[in-house]
């Protein structure tokens, strides 16, 4: 079958105070609920797996960033399936603001899960194939981020009911505004130019969860590091146990802020 992209038209929330990181995750809150949507539409939502004792989790999320929308504006978000890279479940997003100028493009995996077990289950023969792929936003074949150093400086969390989703854990774009709300304060006056996350545990409510930031130590994605940028390393683990549940690597750009607009090219 051909698979058009899927189309949702989101106007920005106007929160008084709020920053622009704030803005840019509540996009990728609505990106994720329009990825949801369309896999509703296709037979293949949370609430169609639950009957079969499934679920989607969010594995992997990479996104780059060429502006972030200011508050009231509109923004176009298309996203559509892109095949299979192992386990995973390939899901593309584009985000376009009113005049079509490209504001975001995304990449991210998505794998099935027991219910029961809390284990991977095989895609077949729970995902139809959908055909080609329209495009892909992002090339990424998904290798491991690097953790930041085990004595860096951490900010501490508790998981409140708001943050639990459908699967009864933690929801993924509550890590990323962890993350987030993370940065130090002088990484927090430059623009992102890119976030990547691996998903890999739960948290569930009440849990204590420990974000640990490292600045500048890695190199950045792809084609190593970019003159006038700087790298976030950081890890999300549980407080009691250590046990990982999400690790971040962000590209900040240091110099050249007000050139952050028109179509993101592949490096």
């Amino acid at each position: 079958m051909k698979l058009e992209p899927h189309h949702h038209s989101f106007t920005v929330p106007e929160r008084e105070g709020e920053s622009p990181l704030m803005r840019l995750l509540a996009v990728l809150e609505e990106m994720m609920e329009t990825a949801g949507r369309h896999a509703e539409a296709l037979g293949v939502g949370v609430r169609d797996l639950h009957a079969k004792g499934l679920t989607w989790v969010l594995a992997r999320l990479h996104a780059r960033v060429a502006s972030i929308p200011v508050p009231g504006a509109a923004v176009d978000i298309a996203t559509w399936p892109c095949g299979r890279h192992r386990l995973f479940a390939v899901r593309e997003f584009q985000l376009r603001d009113a005049a079509g100028a490209e504001m975001l493009r995304a990449t991210s995996a998505w794998a099935l899960m027991n219910l029961e077990s809390r284990r991977p289950a095989r895609l077949d023969p729970h995902l139809p194939d959908y055909g080609p792929c329209p495009e892909r936003m992002v090339a990424d074949d998904f290798v491991p981020l690097p953790p930041p150093h085990p004595g860096s400086p951490q900010r501490l969390f508790h998981a409140q009911a708001d943050d639990i989703d459908l699967n009864d854990h933690v929801n993924n774009t509550v890590y990323l505004g962890w993350g987030l709300r993370s940065a130090p304060e002088a990484v927090n006056s430059w623009p992102i130019a890119s976030l990547e996350a691996a998903f890999l545990g739960e948290a569930r409510l009440g849990d204590g969860v420990a974000c640990l930031t490292e600045i500048g130590r890695a190199a950045a994605p792809a084609a190593g590091p970019v003159p006038g940028s700087a790298v976030l390393l950081q890890s999300l683990r549980l407080t009691a146990g250590d046990r990982e549940l999400t690790r971040l690597r962000t590209l900040w750009r240091t110099q050249g802020a007000g050139k952050t607009e028109g179509r993101i090219r592949e490096e």
